[in-house]
């Protein structure tokens, strides 16, 4: 019996390489053994709203797009009682989730691993009532970086710079904020924060010796403490732009499967590289290998979770 797959293409994501190989990429589909139902986006939410209505119908979900539309398919497919696994063909500018998961930026590459690779189960996170695949994150310039145009979409490295360009350390905004964990509370003066589980934030690469795990149900949680003097701020970041995030004085470093965050006022976040609203508490949970992706054969990703793990 022929499976049948819900394949979502955002034409507008990146250079949008998908328009030019539509239909070689429907043939790869197809002779993977699939029904290929294909739905062009044209608004934001589109994607979760289709997922809710039609998805449990189909034995495959694909999303082509960037992390944003990456974003919409997870979170549609986490509000079905038993989801269908997700392909994922890479077609943003960034594209932190698929250099995570070694996914080819090339579309016909990455269309192959849909019906060819493997399936896996890698960590979600959950922020109040919203998901995100990747990163959620508060603070310095992530507005500003989130707001900019497709193609200078950098969290970490465009922060780092705009940290060294800064005239006076009046430009940085500290925010007030107690995080607690089940086993510590923090309160303090932050500049950014930053929650996830990825080997890659606005395309730069975290440490090999880093221990990031996809699959543990743990999120990586980096706040970057106030900035007292000049000195300080080019150290900070120069070691943002190296993701050395070891220095006490600087950085709060841990891992945990829940964290709550209390703000004084109302604080913008981004969830996976797009606007998640302002808000005076967060509560974000790491949900356990609740995605099912398909990855590359011989995915080389460290502790990435075989379906049957």
């Amino acid at each position: 019996m022929q499976k049948r797959m819900l394949f979502f293409v955002n034409p507008n994501a990146g250079h949008a390489e998908i328009r030019t190989h539509l239909m070689d990429v429907l043939r790869i589909f197809t002779l993977g053994g699939y029904d290929v139902t294909v739905h062009p986006t044209s608004r934001a939410r589109e994607i979760p709203d289709v997922i809710r209505t039609d998805g449990g119908q189909y034995d495959m979900i694909v999303a082509a797009g960037g992390d944003g539309t990456l974003n919409e398919a997870v979170s549609g497919l986490m509000c079905l009682e038993d989801p269908p696994p997700l392909g994922y063909l890479p077609g943003g500018t960034v594209n932190d989730v698929a250099s995570t998961l070694r996914l080819p930026k090339d579309c016909l590459e990455a269309a192959a691993i849909v019906v060819g690779g493997r399936e896996a189960r890698i960590d979600l996170g959950s922020f109040n009532d919203r998901w995100f695949a990747y990163v959620a994150a508060f603070g310095a310039f992530t507005g500003v970086a989130y707001r900019t145009a497709q193609n200078d979409k950098r969290i970490l490295g465009r922060m780092a710079y705009l940290l060294r360009g800064v005239q006076a350390l009046g430009e940085i905004r500290p925010i007030p904020v107690r995080a607690v964990t089940a086993d510590r509370v923090i309160e303090d003066r932050v500049i950014l924060g930053l929650v996830g589980s990825t080997t890659s934030v606005g395309g730069f690469k975290a440490k090999r010796d880093l221990e990031i795990s996809l699959t543990d149900g743990l999120s990586e949680v980096i706040l970057v403490r106030d900035i007292r003097s000049l000195l300080d701020l080019n150290n900070v970041a120069a070691a943002i732009l190296k993701q050395d995030f070891t220095r006490e004085e600087y950085f709060y470093s841990l891992k945990t499967g829940h964290i709550d965050f209390y703000f004084e006022q109302d604080v913008p976040w981004t969830l996976d590289g797009e606007f998640g609203g302002s808000l005076r508490r967060a509560e974000i949970h790491n949900h356990r290998q609740a995605l099912r992706i398909m990855v590359p054969a011989d995915a080389g990703v460290p502790a990435l979770g075989d379906a049957d793990t």
